[in-house]
């Protein structure tokens, strides 16, 4: 039934109803149904919004720096698999809150503030000391900006900035505290130590037999198994077609030559000329002689005209570089007039040069795989419909591996979380949660239907449930046997290292008297250390937290080791307490104390605003804009 449905669906019938009930929906104004009220925009937020050109030009930007482990520059459509398209939504999303935020208060970045910032940034000053225009434009362009872009990205900081700074501006740390924590900060500690271990330890008793049965009958309870099942698994997926991939050289090549422009060229190089206007009309009145390829000398009205050539990053006007940029666009094309302050240019478009083109050796195994995964795509979802039929008729799971050339997996029993009784983790049964909980759902013998994610698909058989069970002490004997001795070899440990702490404390014998009796090495470093040790001192930061928390010269305290074999015996040897009046260690402990509490009340804070700023989000937008920049997701 449902191979009939989906074949229905791929038929022209279909897409032509579809389409009908698209142009029906707009005719009665039903334009934005997926969006969730906020049009065509990924997310907005009071009057801000977020459209997709703008997080598009944003994720342009980060990316021209980004490589992967190769150094290599990475796409939109690796970003996307590696979701760092998502993380820099969530930052957008983020921003957006804020700006919204900023507005509802007063608190964006004024006109005057951003010119202020720009003219002030060394950057962007000639050897003169004084703002240069054009090395400010060639900056941006190296960053991805336009002078636009970049003046509002940076209205954005500033106006979260001064959020930021307002909520921790009246913020003063008490001098009492700020003593006190640079007091705590700047402690400094000398200690001793030495290690025992098992070896060090005189071979406990033999475990007699009644010992043994005793132990056996207190940790009976523990000793149940859960119950375990012995599962079957078929799978299928895109990655089981890799290998049938076949290309000809030919057909390699004709694939990067009709993507090369896209997908493995720079940036084209576009040569315009500008011709500016003091009016709309007067511009709109010689759109046609500018069409018709006429020189700058024979347009009437004309401010001024120019010929540019270069990147888009390097327009000026966003709206202008578009379409001077678009794909579609054509040498002699016309575009505008854009207004631009109190002018209004209009731009023709004399040349094109293509951006550097990647050689096909580069880019080879990279097209063959493209194409792998492509085709076997195809033939993963012609199997399913396959795949379908033969379910359909009741097949066991053996003849249906062996019909499909897939081999039919069976695992040790395992529990629910997929472990076997020795503790092994099977990831085949972990791949899907669905695969355990499906198979805990069955009866034994039973099978699900298929299931599983887009590009792979599942079939689950129960061979045998096995019930909980304690197991005899025969059979486990051995084994509970070494469980208690190194039960008693690790209680032997930790009493030894009491008494000697014991010892030490009261008196009775000194800290090097006591790993001299162990026949233990002494570590005793004339290093005075703080709780933080730099990694040049030599001292372990977990042994260091250990020393930190004795309150007396001559305390010792016990430090078991992560392995269990081993245990840490620290002595403190002496304190170097700072003086609290000191406005040396106060300055520099004030500065981090504020900060410390400045982030805190500022996460506070984006808490408290989302209660004044309703943020909503077009899942559908973004989930949209993902496909088209990565279409395999």
């Amino acid at each position: 039934m449902l191979t009939m449905i989906r074949n229905m669906l791929r038929s022209k019938l279909a897409g032509l109803l579809f389409l009908l009930i698209i142009v029906a929906m707009g005719a009665w104004g039903v334009t934005d149904v997926f969006s969730g009220g906020i049009g065509n925009n990924l997310a907005s937020a009071g009057d801000v919004e977020l459209t997709e050109a703008q997080f598009d030009r944003e994720v342009e930007r980060q990316l021209r720096t980004a490589t992967d482990d190769r150094g290599r520059a990475i796409s939109k459509a690796q970003a996307t698999e590696r979701g760092i398209v998502d993380q820099i939504f969530q930052r957008e999303l983020f921003q957006t809150t804020l700006i919204a935020y900023a507005d509802s208060i007063g608190a964006r970045a004024t006109d005057e503030a951003v010119l202020q910032t720009i003219r002030e940034d060394e950057a962007f000053q000639s050897d003169t000391g004084s703002f240069d225009p054009v090395l400010y434009r060639g900056l941006l362009s190296q960053s991805g900006f336009t002078p636009a872009s970049f003046e509002s990205f940076l209205r954005r900081d500033l106006s979260i900035g001064r959020i930021r700074g307002s909520v921790g501006a009246a913020l003063q740390s008490p001098d009492s505290i700020v003593r006190l924590q640079s007091g705590f900060a700047n402690e400094e500690r000398k200690a001793q130590w030495f290690f025992l271990t098992f070896d060090d330890l005189p071979d406990p008793d033999p475990i007699t037999d009644e010992e043994l049965t005793a132990f056996y009958d207190e940790r009976r309870d523990e000793l149940e198994n859960p119950q375990r099942r012995r599962i079957s698994l078929l799978q299928l997926s895109v990655d089981d077609f890799l290998n049938q991939s076949e290309f000809t050289e030919d057909e390699l090549l004709a694939y990067y030559e009709s993507v090369k422009s896209r997908e493995y060229a720079g940036p084209d190089t576009r040569t315009w000329t500008e011709f500016v206007f003091a009016s709309e009309e007067a511009a709109r009145a010689q759109l046609g002689r500018i069409a018709g390829g006429a020189e700058a000398s024979t347009i009437t009205d004309l401010v001024s005209s120019t010929e540019r050539s270069g990147l888009q990053t390097s327009v000026s006007s966003e709206s202008l570089a578009e379409r001077l940029f678009a794909p579609t666009a054509s040498i002699g094309g016309i575009f505008g007039p854009v207004e631009s302050g109190r002018f209004y240019t209009v731009a023709r478009l004399e040349s094109i040069t293509p951006g550097e083109v990647e050689p096909f050796e580069d880019v080879r195994q990279e097209i063959f795989d493209t194409l792998s995964r492509e085709q076997a795509v195809g033939l993963y979802y012609d199997s399913i419909t396959r795949l379908d039929n033969l379910i359909g008729t009741g097949a066991g799971l053996e003849e249906i591996g062996e019909d499909m050339g897939t081999p039919v997996l069976s695992f040790a029993p395992v529990e629910r979380n997929g472990t076997t009784r020795v503790g092994r983790q099977l990831g085949a049964l972990q791949q899907d949660p669905a695969i355990l909980q499906r198979a805990f759902e069955l009866t034994e013998g039973g099978k699900t239907s298929r299931f599983g994610q887009d590009e792979s698909a599942f079939i689950v058989r129960v061979d045998e449930i096995i019930e909980p069970f304690t197991p005899d002490l025969e059979d486990i004997r051995e084994d509970l046997r070494t469980g208690l001795e190194a039960q008693r070899r690790t209680t032997a440990l930790a009493e030894a290292a009491d008494a000697v702490k014991h010892l030490v404390e009261s008196g009775e014998a000194t800290f090097a008297e006591a790993a001299t009796e162990y026949e233990a090495q002494l570590s005793a470093p004339d290093i005075l250390f703080t709780r933080n040790p730099s990694p040049d001192s030599g001292i372990p930061p977990a042994l260091a937290g250990a020393v930190f928390s004795l309150r007396e010269e001559g305390n010792v305290v016990n430090a078991p080791l992560s392995l269990g074999d081993t245990v840490a015996l620290i002595q403190l040897v002496e304190i170097n307490r700072i003086d609290l009046a000191s406005d040396e260690a106060a300055i520099s402990a004030s500065q981090e104390l504020q900060d410390s509490i400045g982030n805190d009340l500022f996460s506070a804070f984006l808490a408290g605003i989302q209660d004044d700023v309703e943020l909503q989000v077009n899942e559908n937008a973004i989930a949209s804009y993902k496909a088209r920049v990565n279409p395999d997701t």
